[in-house]
């Protein structure tokens, strides 16, 4: 499934330096595009994961200390460009 993840970044030192550290991705979770706002307190990124649980509880593992995060499963028959 698709999952798109908002994150809010509060402490954008610990959230940049989390993912420059390039944490390992399970087998299952596979990050399709990720995108980085002009404004180093914002980001997104669109997932291909099993389901949002667990998604969540990777993201929050990794980055949870530094951004507040909302998720979203993409409707993939009505999206498009993915």
């Amino acid at each position: 499934m698709n999952i798109l993840v908002n994150h809010q970044i509060s402490d954008p030192a610990a959230y940049w330096g989390a993912l420059g550290a390039n944490p390992a991705v399970p087998e299952g979770f596979k990050v399709v595009t990720f995108m980085a706002g002009t404004d180093p307190s914002a980001s997104a990124c669109l997932w291909s994961a099993p389901d949002v649980d667990s998604l969540k509880a990777l993201v929050d593992q990794t980055v949870g200390h530094a951004s507040s995060n909302t998720y979203m499963v993409i409707n993939d028959e009505r999206s498009f460009g993915l």
